[in-house]
């Protein structure tokens, strides 16, 4: 493909890009406009499903909303930079201790060469003098060889500390791209790992894995009447809640926007029909109050849709009774639990 054909096909998503942004009351912002751009193109589905199944919901998209797919969908550049800084210095650690260690044996070589040399001459007989003279020179060369394997020991040790300091900031990176920066809770991409990975175990242990998606009713009005930055409040607090509600082997994620997801483990359907109404209960009970003014926002309700995963049946079955189920608790007038029916295998 030549300059010019690329050039065309850049012209034509924007032509695209640009009155679906207008159309479904995106901000005209470079960070929306690289969203956009990719889902015109065609080249992300992933991210094409979850415009889709956003504005499904609301024909027109929040600020927060534009945001959380830009952060989901690109910020692989800012983590591949942080990884390739930690991997340079890494490097440089690696660099220095090996420049150390060689020079360490270099020594370490001379040093032998200089014993074995004094050894020759002692083994040749030596007058009362050029004994005196060979211990003397034998203290040297120990004291040498002692202190150049003291240099060693504390580089090397100074090398553990980094590479240990390394270590906990590659951790540290990794922990940051799995996690939504609002809430704090895991974002898309690691509710994605695990829930394949956790279905992927059912299908050969028949682990009871249940699924919970939850959606803030509503919440557009609290974004429209107080702004993004309360709406953000709400979504922390309400994110605390859900942390709250879960055992440590359980996942709380922020799946999009005002809507999260729970994987449960080892739990059965009852029971999480069970969590996701004294969630709901307890989301529904809280009076959230702008921090700014104190003035109240009213009651917040949460729905949900649980599902439990049919071994064999596949993720995607999974993820869309639940996500129908959902719906069905939207349609049934939001603020209650409903259940996803079998899946059809």
């Amino acid at each position: 493909m030549d300059y010019n054909e690329l050039s065309d096909k850049a012209a034509e998503y924007m032509r695209l890009a640009l009155p679906l942004m207008r159309k479904h009351g995106v901000p005209m912002t470079p960070d929306n406009y690289a969203v956009w751009y990719e889902h015109v193109s065609g080249s992300n589905a992933k991210l094409s499903e979850q415009i889709q199944s956003m504005l499904s919901v609301n024909p027109v998209m929040t600020e927060a909303q534009s945001k959380a797919l830009h952060d989901q969908f690109f910020n692989i550049a800012k983590d591949r930079k942080e990884v390739v800084e930690l991997r340079l210095e890494l490097a440089r650690v690696l660099k220095e201790v090996i420049n150390f260690v060689c020079s360490s044996v270099a020594h370490n070589d001379r040093v032998n060469q200089n014993l074995n040399t004094l050894l020759s001459r002692v083994n040749q007989g030596m007058s009362p003098q050029q004994l005196h003279e060979a211990v003397d020179e034998l203290l040297a060369e120990t004291r040498l060889a002692i202190n150049n394997g003291e240099l060693l020991t504390e580089r090397l040790n100074t090398a553990i500390v980094e590479v240990n300091k390394l270590k906990k900031e590659l951790e540290h990176t990794k922990r940051e791209a799995k996690t939504d920066t609002l809430t704090g809770l895991a974002n898309r991409k690691a509710f994605d790992e695990l829930v394949n990975k956790v279905t992927q175990d059912a299908d050969g242990s028949g682990l009871d894995v249940c699924l919970l998606f939850c959606d803030l009713d509503h919440f557009k009005d609290i974004n429209d009447k107080h702004g993004h930055l309360v709406g953000d409040q709400v979504l922390k607090v309400v994110a605390n809640t859900l942390k709250d509600s879960v055992k440590g082997r359980d996942l709380v994620a922020r799946y999009g926007g005002e809507e999260f997801s729970i994987i449960l483990l080892n739990t059965s359907l009852q029971n999480a029909k069970g969590l996701a109404d004294n969630i709901r209960q307890e989301v529904a009970s809280k009076r959230i109050q702008r921090k700014d003014t104190q003035e109240s926002l009213g009651q917040m309700t949460i729905s949900f849709g649980v599902a439990r995963y049919v071994p064999s049946e596949g993720v995607e079955s999974f993820m869309q009774r639940a996500d129908r189920a959902l719906y069905m608790s939207k349609r049934k007038g939001r603020n209650c639990v409903s259940e996803a029916p079998p899946p059809i295998i």
